[in-house]
């Protein structure tokens, strides 16, 4: 296994800066989105910080699927996995096409 080549990363949807999650809560909240990432076979996830949402990029694509940015310091384990495997969800709706169905 070795080195995770998974590239975790919250930016803000304004400017596309990188956004410092600092406290260890977010820290903690990275790398559970990273371990979950190398489970799921993802090699980049992106968050997009808008106000309260965090609008999820898994890989290349940016879906228009939004996680609640409290889960950057308060979400449990769990919230945070259950959270990304609806945005997954939302990956393989698009990839299959049937986002024209989703709005």
């Amino acid at each position: 296994m070795g080195e995770s080549m998974v590239n975790v990363e919250i930016r803000n949807e304004q400017d596309g800066q990188p956004f410092q999650a600092g406290s260890a809560a977010s820290v903690r909240f990275l790398a559970e989105v990273r371990a979950w990432a190398e489970r799921n076979e993802f090699n980049q996830i992106v968050f997009w910080r808008d106000g309260e949402k965090l609008w999820v990029q898994l890989d290349d694509e940016r879906l228009n699927y939004w996680m609640p940015e409290h889960l950057l310091e308060r979400g449990q384990k769990e919230d945070v996995e259950m959270q990304l495997d609806y945005a997954r969800g939302a990956h393989h709706r698009s990839a299959a096409g049937y986002q024209k169905f989703d709005k």
